[in-house]
């Protein structure tokens, strides 16, 4: 564990370069944003008994928070690497630990029927109990959140970044929100009652009743379906399908707000007909006005030799998914293209013009069609 001592403001950008990120990548926005917290609080950082296990006979636990239910002797690391078992007491090393701070626009999530055009405050945290072949932030998502925070970052320091740069969202995104639900509900709940908006980026690899939880701090998620074939989810993700179906219904029931994203992964989730049956699991399962995006693969981490997935193939799965019944289907990392924008059902005009993350024109006030006066699920206002 690393020593409670203040930290200059020059040694907190020297920490973000270990980890690939420094003040000449930084966009303007989080410079700013951080420019408030020059130290670390000592008297904040710590590690706190984790949620979500049981104790064993001579110390071991077995933990409940993922479908892995791990069984853990004391000293050893939790497979997601938040958490660790301390002389029998399961602790979070994910407390006021994040490894990133941005400021996105929430369409990156991505969200594009909840407060279009505006900025999130983005929050992520080392750590995943997913091990994806092509995981885009595996630099941090393979590591522990102590090992990789960049500042100690309290929920009343996002109440004040919020303030600062006149957010109205906190976006839990980058790696596993799910595994560091101690820090997720203490900042939502407490920034909820400030009248701030929390929404979720998972892989929805978690057990339902920890979701559910996490759900009475939420307003919204974006899950990852990475395929619908278990066989691709052991060989590329490490883990299995089951459990996302199963989390994918607990939110739809806790009537949050959901959007799920497929990435099409060439050669590997690019099946049509496979394709087709998630988009009927869907329509049938969580209705047909969820919204579905499917995402371009590029070449990453330990997948570098694929190519980028054929546009083509972006196109075709989203016309599987109008054709299947879903109303609004989109096409993510393939701009410009019209699959970015939002199309009213009943008048088939654009009310949301996009251009990639970037909204051009918006004629959905409220969620109402200025065309025919269409209600469009999703948060408006």
């Amino acid at each position: 564990m690393k020593p409670n001592i203040p930290i200059s403001r020059r040694e907190f950008f020297k920490q973000l370069g270990k980890i690939g990120f420094g003040i000449a990548t930084l966009p303007p926005a989080v410079v700013s944003l951080l420019e408030f917290h020059q130290s670390i609080r000592a008297e904040d950082k710590k590690f706190i008994e984790a949620l979500y296990y049981e104790k064993l006979g001579g110390g071991k636990i077995k933990c409940t928070l993922c479908p892995n239910f791990h069984i853990y002797k004391p000293g050893d690391v939790s497979f997601c690497f938040n958490r660790l078992n301390q002389n029998g007491i399961w602790v979070s090393s994910a407390y006021n630990n994040p490894c990133t701070i941005n400021i996105d626009p929430i369409e990156k999530g991505p969200f594009n029927h909840f407060l279009p055009g505006t900025n999130a405050l983005s929050i992520g945290v080392g750590g995943c109990n997913l091990r994806c072949l092509y995981c885009q932030n595996w630099q941090v998502a393979m590591q522990k959140p102590e090992r990789v925070a960049i500042c100690n970052f309290t929920k009343d320091d996002c109440a004040d970044a919020l303030l600062k740069k006149e957010c109205r969202t906190i976006c839990y995104t980058y790696t596993e929100p799910a595994m560091y639900p101690e820090y997720l509900k203490e900042v939502a709940g407490f920034t909820r009652k400030k009248g701030v908006y929390n929404v979720v980026c998972t892989a929805g690899f978690v057990n339902p009743e920890p979701l559910k939880d996490i759900c009475k701090v939420i307003d919204a998620f974006a899950v990852t379906l990475k395929a619908f074939n278990d066989k691709f989810y052991q060989k590329i993700c490490g883990q299995t399908l089951g459990p996302v179906l199963k989390s994918l219904e607990v939110i739809k029931n806790q009537k949050k707000h959901l959007e799920i994203i497929n990435l099409i992964v060439p050669s590997y989730n690019d099946d049509l007909e496979i394709i087709k049956q998630m988009c009927q699991w869907v329509k049938k399962t969580l209705g047909q006005d969820v919204v579905l995006h499917f995402g371009r693969f590029y070449p990453e981490y330990k997948l570098k030799s694929l190519p980028p997935t054929p546009a083509k193939t972006i196109e075709l799965a989203r016309q599987i998914g109008l054709d299947t019944g879903l109303k609004y289907v989109y096409t993510f990392n393939l701009a410009p293209h019209e699959g970015n924008y939002t199309f009213c059902p009943s008048c088939k005009e654009p009310v949301i013009k996009r251009l990639g993350f970037k909204v051009l024109e918006n004629n959905l006030p409220e969620g109402i069609c200025k065309f025919c006066g269409y209600k469009i699920p999703g948060v408006w206002k």
